[in-house]
């Protein structure tokens, strides 16, 4: 199964808390339960196709009518093809830190949802004439010089939650539950995906993160589901294999970029991960 950071280019996602960015998703391939790990909220306006997002206790499914906000997490995503063989979206993103600083303006009175994992579940919502406009309104913005693009991208996501939330009113605890769950966790999250293939230590990671090295696996694996160890390993070695194998790069010119010292301790690992040494690997069809 594979895993990866949805980002707005195919490249790790962004990891500012205050970021947003914009893009237009297609695929004429269906995907099925691909790990996916957000490392900022996501808008999904689906426009073709049907999006399916499995997380930890239910699973959230939409149609063109309708549109899906993923939180800060985990989650397994299968994209469907339409009748005409093309999955599209738009896809924005937007920074916790953005989201907490739009409550504290707007509805600094209005409590959060109590629990954990209820601020943690996709929601889907249905697409009405406001929110066609809204989207043509963003085509244009992506069409606008990029060192303006961002500037208007954050007015537009204060725009769409002040009319969600005015629509929905179960929406405003909601996003407070959201924005409060995820300030912890984002400290974590933007550390480990910033240094993910720099040679730092998980005891370096915990004290970037303000944490006990036993606190800091804990989180690790109440936020990735495994052990920093295994995790950075996975991320690693598939980056290893996308570089050897489809980039042409030789061993020796990617192993310090992956986050390791020497070559002989990547050779190494990459024989533990995948059965073969890098030379190998790479001449096999």
């Amino acid at each position: 199964m594979n895993e990866r950071r949805l980002s707005n280019d195919g490249s790790p996602a962004p990891h500012h808390d205050d970021e947003v960015s914009c893009m237009a998703y297609h695929s004429n391939k269906a995907s099925l339960k691909t790990r996916i790990s957000l490392s900022s909220h996501l808008f999904s306006f689906l426009q073709e196709g049907e999006k399916i997002v499995n997380y930890a206790d239910g699973t959230t499914r939409i149609v063109p009518s309708q549109f899906m906000f993923l939180p800060v997490g985990n989650c397994l995503m299968s994209e469907k093809i339409a009748d005409n063989g093309h999955y599209r979206s738009i896809l924005l993103f937007c920074g916790n830190a953005l989201f907490s600083s739009f409550f504290d303006t707007y509805y600094p009175d209005v409590p959060a949802n109590a629990g954990s994992n209820a601020e943690k579940r996709p929601i889907a919502l249905a697409h009405d004439a406001f929110l066609r406009h809204f989207l043509a309104s963003l085509a244009a913005i992506r069409q606008t010089d990029s060192a303006k693009n961002t500037a208007l991208l954050k007015l537009k996501v204060q725009e769409l939650l002040l009319y969600l939330c005015t629509k929905y009113d179960f929406l405003v605890p909601y996003f407070k539950g959201v924005c409060a769950t995820n300030a912890a966790d984002n400290l974590l999250r933007r550390a480990v995906f910033t240094h993910m293939h720099q040679a730092v230590t998980i005891r370096e990671l915990a004290f970037l993160c303000n944490m006990s090295l036993s606190t800091f696996k804990r989180k690790f694996a109440d936020t990735f589901g495994t052990t920093p160890k295994q995790w950075f390993l996975r991320q690693r070695m598939e980056e290893a294999a996308k570089l050897l194998r489809k980039d042409g790069r030789k061993a020796s010119e990617i192993y310090d970029q992956l986050g390791y010292e020497h070559l002989s301790s990547f050779v190494q690992s990459f024989k533990q991960f995948y059965g073969t040494t890098p030379g190998k690997y790479q001449r096999q069809e």
